[in-house]
Order: structure tokens, then C-alpha cells, then sequence
């Protein structure tokens, strides 16, 4: 008897949760953004909300969860219900760098969540503030050799992409000075503007404008071409260091064990959003290459990653400071 009560009750618990993945969703989905408010990621993401809230029929509400270069959020969620009811903005931070460093991450990030898409990739761009007065790579790097000691360049954060990049041209052109870690890149451009430090790296859709308020100079890009957003900046395998191509990715993840008809169901969405002539005008894409993948592919894709990321901070020689 209490078998037959027990296969009854496991056969209502199979037929709800078919009705609840069916029905998807039903309510407001939050999506954590691992970043502050301002920033690149938090405005792209915003936008995709917004397309993917509409595709849906249910508002998607973005969650800042900063601190960590994406550790705290990507936590959060690694710990949430698999039910499509919580997402995350996921990057190579909080994905692989962080791991490849040997930094303490709470999560396996191999087990732990469930790929559901990749967004888009963009280059970042070298800029400089404008205090400096140095128009070249060749001018910030001879200063940053004759005033050491005075200067620091910003990251979005220790293990952040961006973080890394910086390092690897540091040592490709022989300069050494001390890196200044912010919680992303809207605080650390803040302050680079006003001279607290000289240099890093940031995004096109980020600096254009202040750039072209001359509050900014962008000298160099890691993309293979020249950014549409500045064309008039070279690129560094122009100036003969092709070794400083570098793109960083985005995309979504859930919980593991997210259900493959909810997966489908946000894949689907957000590849129409992300193709959509609305989103690609916006300023804030059009340094992006957009991708939006099938999330199988994005797995792989992240596999992938992990593995390079280890090689290449092994390569580099670069530790967590």
C-alpha cells in the first residue's frame, strides 16, 4: 500500500513539474549581474531585459551583485533552485580567470551552473586620462619607465578580464607599475578621469563618449580591426603586437540542473533578441560580435575557456596581488 501511495505521489511530482516547465514563466525572472550599476555589463544587460521581458511576457528584473570580479553574484546563484526563476550574466571572470588564478572560489564553476547562452565578444580598449597628455602607446610607455613610482593603472577588479589584459601588456612592453582594483569599470573611469590613475583598460561603448569629451584618449585595441566606435585608434597588432588580441565574452547561466525545455525556452528568446535590429543599433553593442549560441555550444565553449585561461596565466607569469 504505501508503495502504490509512494509511485502516486512521485507520479504527481513528475506530471506539476511538467505543467511548471510548460507554463514557463509565470512570474518575474531576476537576473544577477555581477557588476555595479553604470557599467558596460549592467547597461547591455539591462537592454537584453528589457527585449527578453517582452519576448516572455514576464518582466526580467536585473539584480547588481558586485564585488568579487563576479565571484559574489556567480555564488548566488550557483546556490539558487534550478528553476528558471534566477539567472546569471556570466564572463570569463567569474567563470575561468578566477579559477585559472588560484583564487578561493566557493563554486566549481565546471559543475555548478547550467549554460544557457552566449551573448556576444568585444576587444577592450587601452585608454589613458587625459591629465597625462600622452597621445601614443610609445608616450605612456616611456612615461610609466620615467615616473614609476607616481603612477597605477585601474582594473574593474582583482582577476577581471580586464585586470589580466593589463598585466600582459605591462609586461609586453616592460613597464611595472601598481594596479588599483575597483568593484567594475564605471568607479574605475570615474577615477581616471581625475588623474588617480593613468591608465586601463575599458570598452568602446564605455569611453566613446569620453573620449570625445576629451575627459579620456583611447591609444590602442586589442580587437583584430579597428573598433567602428574609433576608427581612428589602431589596433596593437598595427603597432606590431599581434600577441595582444584579446576579446572578452558574455552570456547567460542558471543553476545546475536547469530543465532542458526552460534552457530551450531562454535560448530561443534571447537568440530573436539579440538579432534584433532594435538592440544592434543601441551605441552599447556596436563594438560586439554578436554570437548568441546554442547552449551546447556554449558549454563546450566554456570548457574551452577554462583550459586556455589556465595556460595562459601560466604563460604570463601572472599571480593574484
Amino acid at each position: 500500500m504505501l508503495h502504490r501511495i509512494a509511485v502516486f505521489l512521485f507520479g504527481v511530482l513528475l506530471v506539476c513539474n511538467a505543467q511548471a516547465q510548460s507554463n514557463y514563466p509565470n512570474k518575474s525572472i531576476r537576473w544577477v549581474v555581477p557588476w555595479p550599476a553604470g557599467g558596460i555589463a549592467d547597461t547591455q544587460a539591462r537592454l537584453i531585459a528589457e527585449h527578453l521581458g517582452k519576448m516572455l511576457g514576464q518582466q526580467v528584473v536585473v539584480d547588481n551583485r558586485p564585488g568579487g570580479s563576479g565571484i559574489i553574484g556567480a555564488e548566488i546563484v550557483a546556490k539558487s533552485k534550478p528553476d528558471g526563476y534566477t539567472l546569471l550574466y556570466v564572463s570569463p571572470n567569474e567563470q575561468a580567470i578566477a579559477q585559472a588564478l588560484g583564487l578561493k572560489v566557493p563554486y566549481d564553476a565546471s559543475k555548478a551552473f547550467t549554460p544557457i547562452t552566449q551573448f556576444l565578444r568585444r576587444p577592450p580598449v587601452l585608454v589613458a586620462s587625459d591629465s597625462l597628455k600622452v597621445r601614443t602607446v610609445a608616450d605612456l610607455v616611456k612615461l610609466a619607465k620615467s615616473e614609476r613610482d607616481s603612477l597605477s593603472y585601474g582594473t574593474p577588479g582583482v582577476a577581471h578580464f580586464n585586470h589580466f589584459v593589463s598585466e600582459v601588456f605591462n609586461r609586453r612592453v616592460g613597464i611595472d607599475v601598481p594596479s588599483v582594483p575597483y568593484k567594475g569599470e564605471a568607479p574605475m573611469l570615474t577615477d581616471m578621469i581625475g588623474g588617480q590613475v593613468a591608465y586601463g583598460f575599458a570598452f568602446a561603448a564605455t569611453v566613446e563618449p569620453l573620449i570625445k569629451a576629451g575627459r579620456l584618449r583611447a591609444l590602442a585595441t586589442t580587437g583584430r580591426i579597428r573598433s567602428p566606435q574609433l576608427p581612428e585608434v589602431p589596433t596593437f597588432t598595427e603597432l606590431g603586437m599581434p600577441d595582444l588580441e584579446f576579446y572578452i565574452w558574455t552570456g547567460m547561466a542558471a543553476p545546475a540542473q536547469l530543465p532542458a525545455a526552460i534552457v530551450n525556452t531562454l535560448q530561443t528568446a534571447i537568440s530573436k533578441v539579440l538579432q534584433s535590429p532594435a538592440l544592434k543599433a543601441r551605441r552599447e553593442f556596436a563594438d560586439s560580435e554578436i554570437v548568441a549560441s546554442k547552449s551546447e555550444v556554449f558549454a563546450a565553449h566554456l570548457t574551452a575557456e577554462r583550459a586556455r585561461w589556465i595556460q595562459l596565466v601560466k604563460q604570463a607569469g601572472i599571480t593574484p596581488e
